[in-house]
């Protein structure tokens, strides 16, 4: 009879889903995007700010859940303080295949859930174990099983509650694949001289019907959400680094220091140097 072995297993304490604690950052600005993942933005405490799932634009509201099916386009204007905090759930495509045991993921509805409903409550329960998990960060087994747990026991509230077996809405359908090329090289290539009408070309539209079939699904214009990222980058860059204000202008796109300073002022209400100021301290940006 073969002589017994110790066969050394490595296990890692990593959950199978994301869970995303924001923290206390100031002003968080995220813009459209798409994920192969199902996310659930959970506001915990207050009123955080606005989230836009597909055409539909909501007030996040304490204890309510918004979800955003995979490969949605989605985008936020928040801003988070000690009074108004939110933790992001992102539960990936493929481990989620794999748990409901199809191919194909479910479509899931309404995109706006009030925890204090009945139906909800005990969805709720589980939301609660996973964020307070995450804001606490604790190191004990016990409470990465019991987040572990509350992973599986959502899912199975989620396809409890939520399936959708019916007709959908275009808030719960993917972003068409020409888009995501769209979206991708504008993400890629903001702080360079970008063409709305040579990327048209490129994905074989004239450039009145590219602009208009891409603000249909992104709720902008394409010119809009390039100028958009631009601002993210550059807000992102004010707080998180010390390059002058002018290398910054010039890495996200804008033309000139001047042309920086009036479109930022008329996005953030407060020139680049005030808002470096009042936020550089908070580098949370996740």
């Amino acid at each position: 009879m073969p002589r017994p072995y110790h066969e050394r297993l490595d296990f890692t304490l990593a959950l199978p889903l994301r869970v995303i604690a924001h923290g206390t950052c100031g002003p968080k600005l995220v813009l459209p995007h798409w994920h192969q993942a199902v996310e659930l933005a959970y506001p915990y405490r207050g009123h955080p700010g606005m989230v836009h799932i597909g055409h539909s634009t909501y007030e996040m509201q304490e204890r309510h859940i918004y979800v955003v099916n995979s490969e949605v386009v989605h985008s936020y204007e928040t801003f988070l303080d000690e009074a108004d905090q939110i933790v992001t759930l992102l539960l990936p495509a493929a481990w989620l295949r794999n748990v409901v045991a199809d191919k194909q993921l479910p479509i899931w509805g309404p995109l706006d859930l009030d925890l204090n409903l009945p139906q909800y409550r005990e969805l709720g329960q589980y939301v609660d174990t996973l964020a307070t998990n995450a804001v606490t960060d604790p190191d004990d087994r016990a409470d990465y099983l019991a987040s572990l747990g509350a992973e599986y026991q959502l899912v199975g509230q989620l396809l409890k509650h939520l399936t959708v077996n019916g007709q959908v809405t275009t808030d719960q359908l993917p972003l068409p694949e020409p888009l995501r090329q769209a979206v991708g090289e504008l993400q890629q290539n903001y702080g360079s001289a970008v063409s709305i009408a040579d990327l048209a070309t490129q994905l074989n539209y004239s450039s009145v019907y590219f602009s208009r079939y891409f603000k249909d699904y992104m709720g902008i214009s394409p010119k809009a959400y390039l100028g958009q990222i631009r601002l993210e980058r550059a807000a992102e860059l004010l707080m998180t680094s010390d390059e002058s204000i002018q290398n910054i202008a010039m890495k996200t796109g804008f033309r000139t220091e001047k042309n920086f300073f009036v479109t930022f002022k008329q996005r953030f209400q407060m020139t680049p140097k005030t808002y470096r100021e009042r936020y550089a301290a908070q580098r949370a940006w996740s």
